[in-house]
């Protein structure tokens, strides 16, 4: 039971299905996906010399390569250990030597503050840029298949935020993920094949879980060009997409609703946000 066996379901029955897009140009379909992950998995092996139940980080801003990195941990048999790129460099060096995490994939704007905690970590032995000279090495070798993993086997290692104390690592299974991932077309919504994901939130924490369900029914992932939040370019992404859904903490809603973009917006195509939060104390319904 391999999360991973998602994208190589879809990258065999639906090779041709866009997969990936960086604003409003695709730049993956789902056969191309699903053959990066797979080379990218074999160097993870062979390159870096990583066994199933290894750890890897990935310390990256919202990008295309993250979805090739997560799936490629999995498919190798690795646990992935997501990290918020906002966090401080503290934050960043005390989760990844509590997880124990031999490899730390990060985007350009991250890879020098990464590298410097490198030396003070028992565990970690190579920083790696998505974007850096390395990157087309990684693609370089052989295509393996996914490492068989049980269903109690850790898949995705998910820190908290830390504000009662330090970090806790939540130990999220392959049946955890399957299962999540089940209960979205039950409880929350259907997924058509030209539908999409939006990804403004932190693919690290709960816009990246949603990357389960669109890759289990071959729908596509966009991630916004500026890497982040912007209310106009979410409009813009929303007119130039179709049956769209994303994740967005309450303030997000407010910032999309108050935005002067909002009057003129075509939002047609919205179909779907996922919201999440709590009340302050003594809120009301």
């Amino acid at each position: 039971m391999n999360v991973a066996q998602l994208l190589v379901r879809a990258g065999r029955v639906f090779a041709q299905r866009p997969a990936l897009a960086v604003g409003a140009e695709t730049r993956a379909t789902y056969g191309d996906l699903a053959l990066r992950v797979a080379l990218l998995a074999g160097a993870l092996r062979s390159r870096f010399g990583l066994a199933p139940g290894d750890r890897i980080a990935l310390v990256m801003k919202n990008c295309a390569e993250y979805v090739e990195v997560l799936f490629a941990g999995w498919h190798a048999g690795l646990t992935v250990v997501p990290v918020n790129a906002k966090l401080h460099p503290r934050e960043f060096a005390y989760i990844l030597e509590h997880s124990q995490s031999r490899l730390c994939f990060v985007t350009a704007d991250l890879a020098e503050t990464v590298a410097a905690l490198k030396p003070d970590l028992s565990a970690l032995e190579a920083v790696v840029r998505v974007d850096g000279t390395d990157d087309a090495a990684l693609f370089a070798g052989d295509a393996v298949a996914p490492a068989a993993r049980a269903p109690e086997d850790t898949a995705w290692l998910f820190y908290t935020s830390g504000t009662t104390g330090r970090p806790k690592g939540a130990m999220l299974s392959h049946r955890n993920l399957l299962a999540m991932t089940m209960s979205y077309f039950i409880d929350v919504d259907t997924i058509a094949p030209d539908d999409c994901i939006i990804h403004p939130a932190p693919m690290s924490h709960g816009s990246g879980l949603y990357i389960l369900p669109h890759v289990a029914a071959a729908a596509k992932q966009v991630i916004p060009a500026s890497g982040g939040f912007d209310p106009a370019e979410i409009f813009e992404l929303i007119a130039a997409h179709q049956g769209v859904g994303f994740f967005a903490a309450p303030t997000m809603v407010h910032r999309l609703v108050a935005s002067p973009a909002a009057a003129s917006a075509d939002t047609g195509n919205l179909k779907t946000i996922v919201g999440g939060g709590g009340l302050p104390r003594g809120g009301g319904r």
